[in-house]
């Protein structure tokens, strides 16, 4: 079994994480698996010895039980932020427009996934494009890139911290 690469310190978490973004009909695919109604996009950690690439297709398998393909590499988002109770995260992510697959729900649903041990439990919510600023969905600075039909980004810094 392979580690996932993500680090404490005392100042930072760090985590190396990929996420893919899954459009059907103008609705985008999100997850939230806390109650804190926060939506973000299906993903998870890099392990250490794995592209990307094979990181995005793995945590969608493991998330959503089916075979995605990637349609197109998008961005790399560098982005610090804040969790109550938890301290400061520098994350860096590496984010994928995936091909959505014929048996993919196209309707809400609940997944649990067994992590390496750990119980989660994935709510997901399709969100229209055009309401997606309506939702407290993260991170937001790509709330526009999504929406766009252009989603290529390249590289963004995001910092929120204190915000």
């Amino acid at each position: 079994m392979r580690e996932s690469i993500r680090m404490k310190t005392n100042y930072y978490n760090f985590k190396f994480r990929v996420a893919g973004i899954i459009i059907d009909n103008d609705r985008l695919l999100t997850v939230n698996t806390q109650s804190d109604g926060n939506l973000y996009l299906p993903g998870g950690y890099v392990e250490l010895g794995e592209t990307t690439e094979e990181a995005v297709k793995r945590e969608l398998k493991e998330e959503l039980l089916l075979d995605f393909e990637v349609k197109e590499f998008l961005g790399v988002l560098e982005n610090y932020f804040e969790v109550p109770n938890r301290g400061k995260v520098h994350e860096i992510s590496f984010y994928y427009l995936m091909n959505t697959p014929k048996k993919l729900n196209k309707d809400n649903f609940s997944l649990t996934e067994n992590d390496k041990g750990y119980i989660i439990n994935h709510n997901f919510k399709w969100i229209k494009l055009s309401e997606l600023d309506k939702y407290d969905f993260r991170p937001k600075v790509l709330i526009d890139i999504i929406k766009s039909d252009n989603k290529v980004f390249n590289h963004l810094i995001y910092n929120n911290i204190g915000e």
